[in-house]
């Protein structure tokens, strides 16, 4: 029978690990993303067939895709793949442990649509700053011309884009811009801070570029940078599992539902 030390150690090794804990983790984020994203790579393939698929794709999926194409890497599942690699590969590297409880799944789904209802709040504030313009707004975050596409198929862009947009603007944007500002000598509190503010202006500013890029607005870009931020320290604070639910729920509900 164990005592004392051996007995603490053993209890803290075994202790099941909270919620706030587990869903920051990148296993369970894993798990609960990873339905999401084979129903949005299914539904494309589906709804767009060979032909049309790249249509139903959203603008942070098609843009990775283009990105990995160049590099001679075009098989439409290895994307996917890259985002299983990337989270597996940080719980590995971090020694993260593997236990948590399946409810946690149910409480991540809760908790993204309780973050999504908090920025329909900051979308009002924002509307209440902008009363001047007309106060018909389309939805900000949802994949672009969703409005003129059937029901289901306006629904995967919403998928899409919660999954791909949050994987490219903080699962690596985030990281990549805080180690830089680190290696820069700057302190850790001030690097979260840039790198949010920083991935967040070029979440904003990407909806606008390339060919078709959305007009630009004083009042979308900055709803949208404001947004950003919002997901960023989502991201930061409750972890990649969590800012992908609260994307494609705030999405859902602003453009799919509402």
């Amino acid at each position: 029978m164990l005592e004392g030390p051996e007995a603490e150690a053993w209890l803290r090794e075994h202790r099941p690990c909270s919620y706030w804990t587990a869903t920051r983790r990148p296993f369970p984020s894993l798990l609960f993303v990873a339905p999401l994203v084979v129903a949005y790579e299914a539904g494309v393939v589906v709804l767009g067939g060979s032909a049309e698929a790249a249509s139903l794709r959203s603008g942070a999926d098609a843009w990775m895709r283009q990105a990995l194409a160049a590099a001679g890497l075009s098989h439409p599942w290895f994307l996917p793949i890259l985002l299983v690699v990337i989270l597996m590969g940080w719980q590995l590297a971090r020694a993260r442990d593997w236990r948590f409880s399946p409810a946690i799944l149910a409480g991540m789904v809760v908790e993204s649509f309780v973050w999504a209802v908090a920025l329909l709040g900051v979308g009002r504030l924002v509307d209440l700053g902008f009363s001047y313009l007309e106060q018909a707004h389309a939805p900000l975050l949802s994949a672009g011309g969703a409005g003129k596409r059937p029901e289901l198929a306006a629904l995967l862009g919403y998928l899409g884009a919660g999954v791909y947009e949050e994987t490219l603007f903080r699962l690596m944007l985030v990281p990549v811009l805080f180690g830089i500002l680190r290696v820069l000598q700057m302190p850790q509190v001030l690097s979260s801070s840039w790198a949010v503010t920083a991935s967040a202006l070029l979440f904003a500013l990407a909806h606008h570029a390339g060919t078709p890029g959305e007009p630009f607005t004083w009042y979308v870009f900055i709803f949208r940078w404001m947004a950003g931020v919002f997901f960023a320290w989502v991201f930061v604070l409750r972890g990649f599992g969590i800012a992908v639910g609260t994307h494609a729920a705030y999405d859902i509900l602003v453009g799919w539902i509402g």
